[in-house]
């Protein structure tokens, strides 16, 4: 009999106790409730008529019978032993408040049919649910731990079936996060809630309460085939049902809402140098479409995100455009937000690539809305775990490696730059006060190391090739990331400074009006030069009227004499 079929017969009070091996170690994981830990734990233990001579810590104990576990603590072992089909089978019992998730399939990068079951510590036993799950990720493909993306079937015509977990949605899809380069293990988990805490609203959800920022998520214990794999953040994936995105209509064909994702790093994802698109591209230079799905629907639709992308080029070049129309093409303010999000946070991965951009309804407004994910490089991590690159990664970097263009284009219009030095202020009040923000880092690494999550982990990956064959020591990673955010914010609050205004007079811009301004305009006269300032006019225009000339140096000779 498997290990999974032993669990089968083995509950606690209700709950499963899941079979797994932890570095040649049997043990049954049972998640119970976190009121029951800090005290005696009584409850009735049933099993199959399989087993015989059942005993905990040497305590003989029948099925049907009660049972105290004494003191209950995170990571605290009870001892068990049985006779099961004339064999000997020995290992140990231990608690966790986390929710314990099993997975049983044979698994790859495609889709492949298996089973799951979530065993939630304040619900009874779970039940096995018929799923497809493939791994999930580009560069994690080839690692130890592996992210899952998990569709729920019904078994008998394999159609969607809802289910809802953890007090998040109820749904067919979910996906587990595993944090798999991660030194802290939780970074992408408590990034997206804090982007979800302060990113505003989008601009199109004002009828649409409903409509989320992102997606949840719950850190949960995942074992795989009997083999315990860790702390892993099991998440709704980001989709068009969360952002509440006007659906395709199937029966004309005609594409509504929809959302595109930037899962590699190009010139056409940094929206500076595009590729050409062909008509009928699935994929085009680092986007792929996510929904509608094309498997479903046969076609994409790219006209807006295009759109935006060959207008950040032309941007570039033109602040004017910039100041009057980068806001037909993105929601500034939630553009605004993202920028802060990934500088507070140093997300090196998501200043291009690992962000989705919805658009509400192609048939009506173009605007796009930026949403992030997989946040795993950030807060001080390395690109790859076995790289060192301590200037990287320092909390007082400048934001220069952001090649995102229309974010790095907006910082050059002096209104939109002290728009951001106020959210940045605003913000600072709350989800982004220091205190607050180690705070939610390490509320999560205690409660992990509290139910016995953290060491479990540490003891299936330390030494792992994922990791470099470093140590994993979340305590200690964690002390890292407070110090690095104590010194990233206080480097923060120099940088987001505003900028002072300038009369038009003043042509170069050095807070004075005097005969350098005049010097400078006939600079200008002489070579033809045309440039649109960070105001959004022309450079010299002191007079408004859209032209550089005589007429404006006179213009600023009259503010030299009058002020």
């Amino acid at each position: 009999m498997t290990l999974a079929s032993w669990g089968q017969i083995l509950n606690i009070g209700g709950h499963r106790a899941v079979p797994s091996v932890v570095q040649n170690d049997t043990v049954w994981l049972c998640s119970i409730p976190q009121s029951c830990f800090g005290d005696n734990f009584t409850a009735t233990v049933n099993y199959g008529d399989s087993i015989s001579d059942f005993a905990i810590d040497s305590v003989m104990v029948a099925s049907g019978e009660e049972f105290m576990f004494e003191n209950v603590e995170g990571g605290k072992q009870y001892a068990v032993s049985a006779i099961m089909n004339d064999q000997e089978i020995s290992g140990y019992i231990t608690f966790t408040w986390l929710p314990v998730v099993e997975i049983y399939g044979n698994f790859g990068q495609y889709y492949r049919y298996g089973s799951i079951v979530v065993n939630e510590p304040d619900s009874a036993m779970g039940e096995p649910l018929f799923a497809k799950i493939k791994w999930r990720g580009h560069s994690t493909l080839s690692g130890n731990k592996h992210n899952y993306r998990i569709k729920l079937l019904n078994p008998e015509d394999s159609t969607k079936e809802n289910h809802r977990f953890v007090g998040l949605r109820n749904d067919n899809t979910w996906v587990l996060d595993a944090g798999q380069k991660d030194f802290l293990r939780v970074r992408n988990h408590v990034n997206l809630g804090l982007w979800q805490d302060m990113a505003r609203r989008a601009w199109y959800t004002d009828t649409l309460p409903n409509a989320r920022k992102g997606s949840r998520g719950e850190m949960v214990e995942v074992i795989v085939n009997d083999t315990y794999m860790g702390i892993y953040s099991l998440r709704e994936p980001l989709d068009r049902k969360q952002l509440k995105l006007k659906r395709y209509d199937e029966q004309n064909k005609v594409f509504h809402g929809v959302l595109w994702e930037a899962y590699q790093w190009t010139r056409t994802v940094t929206m500076s140098n595009p590729s050409p698109r062909t008509p009928g591209m699935v994929t085009w230079d680092g986007f792929q479409i996510d929904y509608p799905d094309y498997g479903e629907v046969g076609s994409v639709y790219w006209k807006p995100l295009e759109s935006a992308v060959y207008f950040a080029g032309r941007a570039d070049e033109n602040m004017r455009l910039r100041v009057d129309s980068m806001g037909y093409y993105f929601d500034l303010p939630v553009m605004q937000d993202y920028f802060l999000f990934i500088t507070t946070i140093q997300a090196l991965d998501n200043e291009s690539k690992n962000i989705f951009y919805a658009c509400y309804d192609v048939q009506t407004n173009p605007r796009l809305v930026m949403f992030p994910w997989d946040t795993d490089i950030s807060l001080g991590a390395n690109i790859n775990p076995g790289l060192d690159q301590p200037d990287v990664v320092s909390p007082e970097r400048p934001v220069r490696w952001i090649s995102h263009m229309p974010m790095v284009d907006m910082l050059g219009v002096r209104s939109y730059f002290n728009e951001l030095c106020q959210r940045y202020q605003e913000l600072r009040q709350t989800v982004l006060n220091t205190d607050s923000l180690v705070n939610r880092y390490r509320s999560v690494i205690d409660d992990i190391m509290a139910c016995g999550a953290g060491n479990r982990e540490q003891k299936r990956w330390t030494r792992d090739l994922d990791l470099h064959w470093k140590a994993l020591n979340l305590n200690n990673e964690m002390d890292y990331v407070e110090d690095w955010i104590r010194r990233r914010m206080a480097f923060l609050d120099e940088y987001y400074t505003p900028r002072p205004e300038f009369p038009r007079e003043d042509v170069n811009r050095d807070g004075e009006v005097n005969i350098a301004d005049i010097n400078a305009l006939i600079d200008i006269i002489l070579t033809g030069t045309i440039n649109y300032n960070g105001d959004g006019y022309i450079t010299g225009d002191a007079n408004a009227d859209n032209e550089v000339g005589i007429a404006d140096i006179n213009t600023v000779i009259d503010y030299i004499l009058n002020n």
